[in-house]
C-alpha cells in the first residue's frame, strides 16, 4: 500500500510533461532530484505504491513540498538533472544509490580529448566533466548520439596514421588521426558539446545561428552546411517525446497544425489566416524531362486531393525561372480551384519575382515568398530576407510543404526518365 499524497503537495500543479522534479523537507532544504518523461505520473508514483527500499520509504516520509522544472525533451532533462545534483548534492541522491555507481562524462586533456564514462575516482586527470548521472545506461545512449552531432577521436588523435579511421566514415570522428581536422578546429567542436553539457542550449543554438551566417557571408557555404548539420541535428534530439503528448490529446497533431498556421500569420504580419498555402518547385536534370510540382497544405496539413504535376513545354537552355513563371501562367488559369491565402516557391529571388508577377497579372492579392534550402531563409519580392527562428513553428511548417513539394516533383521527373530511357 502507497503512503499519502501530502497535502502540502498541489497534484494539480504537476504537468504531464517531461522534466525535473525537486523534492524538498518542511525547512525548504532539497532532498531529492531526479528527472521524469511525464513528471505528473513519475512524482505520483512514489505515494501511490509501497517504497521498493527502507531507504526511499525515508525520502517519501520526508517530502514536504516538490518543485518541477518543464523541459522538451528526455535528454534535456537528463542534463539539467545532472547539473542540480551537482550544484545542490542532495543526500538521497547519494543514499539511494551508492555514489561509486553513479557515472560521469569526463573530457580528457589531450590536443585532441576524448569524451569517456568515468567514475568519481577517475575524474583527478579531467579537463572538465559532467555529472553525476543517476542513469549508467541512459548516460551511454545518449553520449552515442550527441557523437553523431559533435563527433570526437576515440584515441585522442594518436597515433597519426594517415588515413582516416573506421568512425571517420561514419560521421563520429573528425579524424584528426588523418589530418582532416586542425587543433582549432576540434576544440571547437568540443567547446560546443561541453556548452551542450552544461545545459546553456539557447546560447549555444545562438552561436551557432550566428557561425552559420558568418560563414555564409565570406561565402564559406560547406562550413555553413557542416553547421547547419549540427543545428538540425541538436534540435531533432531536444525535440518533445511526442508519445505521450498523443496519448494525452488524440487531435494533438490537428491542434499544432492550426497552432502553427496562427503563428505564421503573426510572425509574417499576414492581413489573412493562410488556410490553404501553395507551394511550388521545378525539378530537371539539365533542362531533361523538367516537370513542376504544386502542393497544398489546408490548415497545416498536407491536402494530396489538390496536388498537380506539370511537365514543363518550355523548350531550349534550362532556366529554373522560366519554368516556375510557365508553371504559375498555367495553374493560374483555373479559376475553379481554390483560390491560396498564401504562395511559397522552392528558390530565392528570381523565382519569387516571376511568381509575383503572374499573380498580380490576375489580380490576386496573396503574398509570394521563396524558401531556399541553402540557409533557410524566405525571400520577399521586394525588401530584405526574412529569418524566422529555426525552431519556430513557422518556419517548420513552410519546410513541410517546401520538402513535400520537393518530393512530388522529383518522383514526377523520376517516372518520366523511366519512360524515356524504355522508349
Amino acid at each position: 500500500m502507497g503512503m499519502a499524497f501530502p497535502i502540502s503537495i498541489d497534484k494539480s500543479s504537476i504537468p504531464h510533461r517531461p522534466g525535473v522534479y525537486i523534492y524538498r523537507d518542511t525547512r525548504g532544504r532539497i532532498l531529492y532530484v531526479g528527472k521524469a518523461i511525464d513528471l505528473y505520473h513519475r512524482v505520483s508514483s512514489y505515494f501511490n505504491r509501497t517504497p521498493d527500499s527502507s531507504k526511499t520509504a525515508a525520502l517519501v516520509s520526508r517530502i514536504f513540498s516538490v518543485e518541477t522544472i518543464e523541459v522538451l525533451s528526455e535528454l534535456e532533462a537528463l542534463i539539467l538533472e545532472a547539473n542540480l545534483i551537482k550544484k545542490h548534492h542532495p543526500p538521497y541522491n547519494i543514499k539511494l544509490t551508492d555514489d561509486r555507481d553513479y557515472l560521469y562524462v569526463k573530457i580528457t586533456k589531450e590536443p585532441f580529448p576524448k569524451v569517456v564514462t568515468a567514475r568519481k575516482g577517475e575524474l583527478l586527470d579531467a579537463k572538465e566533466y559532467f555529472g553525476p548521472f543517476p542513469s549508467s545506461r541512459t548516460v551511454r545512449s545518449t553520449l552515442k548520439k550527441l557523437r553523431r552531432i559533435f563527433p570526437w577521436c576515440a584515441q585522442g588523435g594518436k597515433p597519426y596514421r594517415g588515413r582516416p579511421c573506421f568512425y571517420y566514415h561514419l560521421g563520429l570522428c573528425p579524424g584528426p588521426c588523418a589530418g582532416k581536422v586542425t587543433e582549432a578546429e576540434y576544440a571547437r567542436i568540443i567547446k560546443r558539446f561541453s556548452k551542450f553539457m552544461r545545459g546553456e542550449k539557447e546560447e549555444l543554438l545562438k552561436d551557432l545561428q550566428q557561425e552559420m551566417e558568418e560563414a555564409s557571408k565570406v561565402l564559406n557555404f560547406e562550413k555553413a552546411q557542416t553547421i547547419k548539420k549540427t543545428l538540425e541535428g541538436l534540435e531533432y534530439l531536444i525535440q518533445p517525446n511526442r508519445a505521450e503528448i498523443y496519448l494525452e490529446n488524440p487531435n494533438f497533431l490537428e491542434d499544432q497544425n492550426k497552432l502553427a498556421i496562427l503563428k505564421l500569420q503573426e510572425d509574417l504580419l499576414l492581413a489573412a489566416v493562410p488556410e490553404r498555402i501553395e507551394c511550388y518547385d521545378v525539378s530537371n536534370i539539365l533542362g531533361q524531362q523538367a516537370v513542376g510540382s504544386l502542393v497544398v497544405l489546408t490548415w497545416g496539413d498536407l491536402d494530396k486531393k489538390w496536388y498537380r504535376k506539370f511537365k514543363i513545354r518550355l523548350e531550349g537552355k534550362p532556366n529554373d525561372v522560366a519554368m516556375m513563371r510557365e508553371i504559375l501562367s498555367r495553374r493560374l488559369k483555373h479559376d475553379e480551384w481554390p483560390k491560396p491565402d498564401l504562395i511559397l516557391v522552392d528558390g530565392g529571388k528570381g523565382q519569387v519575382g516571376v511568381v509575383s508577377q503572374e499573380v498580380k497579372k490576375v489580380g490576386w492579392t496573396a503574398p509570394v515568398l521563396g524558401l531556399a534550402k541553402r540557409m533557410e531563409w524566405l525571400y520577399p519580392p521586394e525588401g530584405e530576407v526574412i529569418k524566422l527562428p529555426k525552431n519556430s513553428l513557422s518556419l517548420r511548417l513552410l519546410q513541410k510543404i517546401r520538402d513535400e513539394a520537393h518530393r512530388f516533383a522529383i518522383s514526377y521527373h523520376r517516372k518520366l526518365r523511366s519512360q524515356h530511357f524504355l522508349s
